[in-house]
């Protein structure tokens, strides 16, 4: 088991959740589940993206960001641009939630770099 030294003050976890409310939203969101998660993982400014499916009806995703001007970018680009159109044109289709850290230590890790641990060193 160890812990992370974080050492920039500037990292920003991240957590939201889709859920479906209604056959669009459902069929939306699995067809465009893969892009999403896929486009968090490029950006230049996410080090960890981790998906959780709740229920076939609701995805929750954990991602970390070098910080809020990378997380700030990526909401700012264009593929997050045509989610937030479907959300806009379809109001009742999906239900969201977003919430963001800026975490002063890190968690417990054991057996893999998970989290912060992708980013930061380890300290024994």
């Amino acid at each position: 088991m160890y812990e992370v030294e974080i050492t920039n003050r500037e990292t920003v976890v991240f957590v939201n959740s889709i859920r479906a409310r209604s056959l669009k939203g459902f069929c939306w969101l699995w067809l465009h589940l893969p892009a999403i998660i896929r486009s968090v993982k490029q950006h230049y400014g996410a080090y960890e993206c981790i998906p959780a499916l709740v229920s076939p009806l609701q995805i929750v995703m954990v991602s970390y960001w070098l910080g809020y001007k990378e997380l700030g970018e990526y909401h700012q680009g264009s593929f997050h641009r045509r989610f937030m159109d479907f959300v806009k044109r379809n109001p009742t289709a999906l239900g969201m939630y977003f919430e963001s850290y800026a975490p002063g230590k890190s968690g417990k890790y054991i057996n893999g770099e998970f989290g912060l641990a992708k980013n930061f060193r380890r300290k024994l």
